[in-house]
């Protein structure tokens, strides 16, 4: 459950485009935890855990089954994990899906950017596909 800091947090966020636009530019945690400072947020890391946490689980509960199975295996599995993280382009990500049985398309691997792209707020998945170049 997210703290009550949190929550005005994300009011404040919803109802600021300005807000919104700069949270979109954030590039790491830290870039993300000095925004919410500037905010007048100071977080605590139970906080940070639950609000990436929350989002991840919001993310893949949107996906198409295929595309919410294979991240979800990633996701569980340490090696595979840090496999996906070290992926640098949509090729490597789909040779490493091929690696784990599943057929992924590029036109898959935008979908998937797309629902983290239209998530409220910060998560690593967003970050993730910044660094695939699939989101802005």
């Amino acid at each position: 459950m997210l703290s009550e800091s949190v929550k005005a947090f994300n009011d404040r966020v919803a109802a600021s485009r300005e807000l919104q636009s700069e949270l979109r530019a954030v590039t790491s945690p830290i870039a993300f935890l000095a925004l919410a400072k500037a905010e007048g947020l100071d977080l605590i890391g139970q906080d940070f855990q639950t609000m990436v946490q929350q989002a991840y689980q919001q993310w893949i509960e949107r996906l198409d089954p295929k595309l919410s199975e294979f991240f979800s295996r990633v996701h569980t599995e340490k090696e595979l994990d840090e496999r996906l993280k070290a992926c640098r382009s949509n090729t490597d990500v789909i040779a490493l899906a091929q690696q784990c049985g599943v057929e992924l398309s590029e036109d898959d691997l935008q979908q998937a950017a797309t629902v983290a792209e239209s998530l409220p707020g910060f998560s690593f998945e967003k970050l993730w596909f910044r660094g695939l170049n699939l989101i802005g």
